[in-house]
């Protein structure tokens, strides 16, 4: 009759040690998936949200590049309505193309030949220092 309590006894210590290793299998698996959260947080964070807001900004100033270039394309087009276009070196320059290599256009710094001739003007600026039309945001 001993063995029979003894094996019950067993049986029932053996379930409880299986529930307790399940419960501690579950508990573990838990703890994998809150890492794994707390993990993929964190990257969300530190990394996808700077690159989104990044990737909007650079979004923004290609915009905004392609409004100044279309300004640009609508005012050298004005320009060769103008009187004067037979004359201008402003769009001289504009229709010129170096044949060279990138090395050897001009710069203009006064030691080389060809090149601008003044120093450029701060962005933003006409050369005699009144600001250009146009949006605040156009520019960045």
């Amino acid at each position: 009759m001993a063995t029979v309590i003894g094996i019950v006894t067993l049986r029932a210590t053996v379930r409880k040690a299986n529930a307790e290793a399940e419960k501690a299998k579950a508990d573990a698996e838990t703890v994998r998936i809150d890492n794994a959260e707390h993990a993929t947080r964190i990257l969300v964070d530190n990394i996808v949200e700077p690159l989104k807001e990044e990737l909007n900004g650079t979004r923004k100033d290609l915009m905004a590049t392609k409004r100044e270039m279309a300004r640009l394309r609508k005012a050298i087009d004005t320009a060769n309505s103008c009187k004067h276009h037979d004359d201008c070196p402003v769009l001289r320059g504009v229709r010129e193309h170096p044949k060279d290599s990138a090395g050897d256009v001009p710069d203009g710094n006064g030691a080389e030949p060809g090149g601008q001739h003044e120093e450029r003007s701060p962005p933003g600026t006409d050369g005699n220092g009144a600001e250009i039309g146009g949006e605040s945001e156009d520019t960045g």
